[in-house]
């Protein structure tokens, strides 16, 4: 005879009801460790609008209510630090991802930087989000203005470059600007891609397959040496079967043929490398050298090849650009911080700037950075200037942009709303802004114009971490982000000389 269960089962329930009612009742600071709050009714209780800021707040009195999206967090020392300047780092694991992550050590920060004068920019112009000016002469994108008016007689076009991290990952947002600025100024070709990818299909500007490739990240393999490096932290390495291939694409603009394509590298060994486009095939003999080494082929090209006999070469990447108008590189790594930039020489990034000119770099960081619980990033800000100013010595004829992060959001009582956490550090990204002299854009401000991340998530626009863009949300932030561009070149006039590609690097040039 089968035995009735329900009687028992009943009590279960209701002695659970009971414990959690009680559990509801309970401050996370009753007891002694820190709790996540609990509360049973949540979806019904009507909860008072947000804060428009929070940007006094400090991290004591902040309520523990955050979700945890960073699943991981491991202490490693540095060891390419020197005995003064060796410390701990914190690696945290992605949110979206759970790969390693770089930043320096992210704790409650009680220590503040010294006051400093109060700058005004303005932040709004009707609905658009205004670039801020904080540089010294308050004179707008001086350089990247010149090489916009002068890009007739330029000579090469007028370049951007936008490090970030796995916000704009596959050249999520970066796709539709390059898209929109070349609709505009003209160009064509997808600028920086690296030799290789782990996800190649993640990409939608531009089709890539490579093979034989063995990628190293200086961050998590501290063995390897950020002296090979230009701006990306990872540095692939062929083996002598690896090559890659790239090809245009007809689903983004502009995308789908380019007219010249140069490669980068730093050669320890002699070497060939082999390069075939649609019209031609090229055989290199490659020098040993501690410089970078640039192969330009002026061809017009919807796809090309290119084959390293030596494992004994970094490659630095491959651009695919048009020979004026405007291009749009995406340098991101999965994880990053962007604190150690400074930690890559001068002399290599100069390298780099000599072949390939930049007028306008924006950082897209803070992603990484950001602690939910934590609100005061006066430590991160401080690094973030010493990364800055080491830019600025590299590339003294580039104008600089902090790109703040854009909007995160996280249950708060059945509300999904912006982590408290994202305005302390979008204010300390302004005030590096401030301190550095130079420019800044509030990303977050712009998303929430657009209805924020749980709109974006609403309409597909990002993914339902509330943290990460979709490629469809790449296209109206882009549009936000390009209109507040074109207002501060329309709107600031300051003369500058556009610098043009250097004849010091040691290149090899094919001529049509």
């Amino acid at each position: 005879m089968n035995k009735n269960y329900l009687t028992q089962v009943a009590i279960l329930f209701l002695l659970t009801i009971g414990i959690l009612l009680g559990l509801s009742t309970l401050k996370s600071t009753d007891i002694s460790f820190t709790t996540k709050e609990i509360d049973l009714l949540s979806s019904l209780r009507e909860e008072p609008a947000a804060d428009e800021r929070h940007e006094n707040e400090t991290v004591e009195e902040l309520e523990e209510e955050e979700e945890d999206t960073f699943n991981e967090t491991i202490v490693v020392t540095d060891s390419t630090s020197t005995p003064e300047e060796k410390k701990d780092v914190v690696f945290m694991t992605d949110s979206i991802t759970g790969t390693i992550a770089d930043t320096a050590a992210i704790e409650e920060v009680t220590d503040t930087l010294p006051a400093r004068p109060e700058i005004n920019a303005p932040r709004k112009a009707g609905d658009i989000t205004l670039i801020e000016d904080y540089t010294a002469a308050q004179t707008g994108l001086r350089f990247f203005r010149a090489a916009i008016n002068g890009r007739g007689t330029l000579q090469r076009p007028v370049r951007i470059a936008v490090l970030g991290d796995s916000f704009i990952e596959a050249d999520i947002l970066t796709q539709d600007i390059r898209q929109q600025l070349q609709d505009i100024y003209g160009g064509c070709g997808v600028g920086y891609v690296s030799m290789h990818s782990d996800f190649p299909g993640f990409r939608h500007s531009v089709s890539q397959y490579s093979s034989g490739w063995d990628t190293h990240n200086v961050i998590s393999e501290p063995q390897y040496s950020f002296t090979s490096l230009p701006l990306q932290l990872h540095r692939p390495q062929a083996e002598a079967t690896a090559f890659t291939r790239f090809k245009g694409v007809n689903k983004v603009r502009h995308a789908d043929s380019w007219e010249v394509s140069k490669i980068g590298f730093v050669a320890k060994a002699k070497s060939v490398i082999s390069v075939k486009t649609d019209s031609a095939r090229h055989k290199f003999d490659v020098a040993p050298d501690d410089n970078a080494q640039f192969i330009t082929i002026p061809e017009h090209t919807h796809s090309i090849e290119i084959r390293c006999s030596q494992p004994d070469i970094a490659f630095w990447g491959t651009w695919l650009d048009g020979t004026a108008g405007i291009a749009v590189d995406n340098i991101s790594m999965r994880g990053y911080s962007g604190t150690t930039l400074h930690r890559i020489p001068i002399e290599r990034m100069k390298q780099l700037n000599e072949a390939i000119p930049y007028d306008l770099i924006i950082l897209q960081f803070g992603l990484n950075s950001m602690v939910p619980s934590i609100t005061d990033y006066s430590k991160y800000q401080a690094q973030l200037v010493k990364a800055i100013t080491h830019l600025k010595a590299a590339f003294p004829n580039s104008d600089i942009l902090i790109m703040s992060i854009g909007d995160r959001s996280q249950n708060i009582k059945g509300t999904m709303q912006t982590m408290k956490a994202v305005y302390g550090l979008c204010k300390s990204q302004r005030n590096a802004a401030i301190e550095a002299q130079c420019h800044f854009w509030d990303c977050c401000e712009a998303m929430k114009t657009l209805g924020g991340m749980p709109l974006f998530v609403k309409n597909r626009w990002a993914h339902k971490d509330y943290t990460h863009l979709s490629h469809a949300g790449g296209r109206p932030l882009a549009e936000e982000f390009v209109k507040a561009l074109r207002y501060a070149l329309e709107n600031r006039n300051a003369p500058a000389a556009p610098q043009t590609e250097s004849e010091t690097q040691t290149e090899t040039t094919i001529n049509e």
